[in-house]
């Protein structure tokens, strides 16, 4: 496992590198055939405004074999933040695990996308003196065909709200989404 670690308004001590690894390396034991040989990128950051209760944000993504596993999670302190990730990246890689090697199982091979280790899309708009707001950063990424169900996978996996597909069946950009109901929906382009 290569992993980067990177600080945003925070000084990257030993004791917290230390403590990155830590966390990173107990997952790696427990998953060590899944994690091994793959590449992490953690991103550190505190949020310099007050109004923010929890100003302290651990970022890891991990890029496996054509699948990204992604975890956000904020605190007030930063090694709580680093636990909170911890914890949610051992249910996704859990989860992971169960569809990838149940399909094995079963005598199937899983259908995995191929290569995705560009960014998936997180474009924030952020509401200005306007009401419509404006853009303030935008994000460049390679689609790849897949069916809808393999795209629910990434999904889940990147902990992200949508995600922007080329659909394998129709050829077509699609969009995955999670309802409120905890059920999918798929927005499909008509085009004329």
């Amino acid at each position: 496992m290569k992993v980067t670690i990177e600080g945003k308004n925070i000084e990257l001590t030993d004791a917290i590198k230390g403590y990155v690894n830590e966390k990173l390396d107990k997952l790696s034991k427990h998953y060590d055939n899944i994690i091994k040989g793959h590449e992490v990128k953690v991103k550190l950051s505190v949020a310099k405004n007050p109004r923010i209760p929890d100003k302290n944000t651990t970022e890891v993504t991990i890029f496996l074999d054509g699948k990204i596993i992604r975890s956000e999670q904020s605190s007030e302190d930063m090694y709580a933040s680093i636990d909170l990730v911890s914890n949610k990246l051992d249910r996704q890689i859990q989860k992971y695990k169960a569809k990838h090697y149940s399909s094995y199982q079963h005598g199937e091979r899983p259908k995995l996308g191929t290569d995705l280790t560009g960014q998936l899309p997180s474009e924030k708009i952020k509401k200005g003196a306007s009401r419509l707001g404006k853009i303030i950063k935008t994000k460049r990424f390679k689609l790849h065909p897949m069916t809808p169900e393999e795209a629910v996978d990434h999904l889940d996996l990147i902990g992200h709200d949508f995600y922007v597909f080329i659909n394998s069946e129709t050829k077509k950009i699609n969009t995955l989404y999670q309802r409120k109901d905890g059920e999918y929906g798929l927005i499909e382009p008509i085009l004329d």
